[in-house]
């Protein structure tokens, strides 16, 4: 019974450690959360600060859009191709 309990602790730690646990609002992207109403997320394409609006509970409000600022646009790769 202690081994079941164990393993549930740590593959429930691990889940929460890899952010495999909670839903996305931005797939494929990390999350940087400076706070509760705002994080930096990085894109393939770039840099975003997101602010969300928070509750009287001090949770993030989820049913409203966040706004969404551009902090840094990735740079495009060219890629040459030369025939040998």
């Amino acid at each position: 019974m202690k081994k079941v309990i164990l393993a549930l602790i740590l593959t429930f730690t691990t889940l929460l450690a890899t952010g495999e646990f909670k839903t996305s609002q931005f797939p494929d992207c990390s999350e940087l959360k400076l706070n509760e109403s705002k994080s930096i997320i990085s894109c393939l394409n770039g840099d975003y600060e997101v602010t969300f609006e928070v509750n009287d509970n001090g949770k993030r409000n989820t049913q409203l859009e966040p706004t969404i600022k551009i902090l840094s646009v990735a740079n495009q790769v060219t890629q040459y191709i030369q025939q040998k």
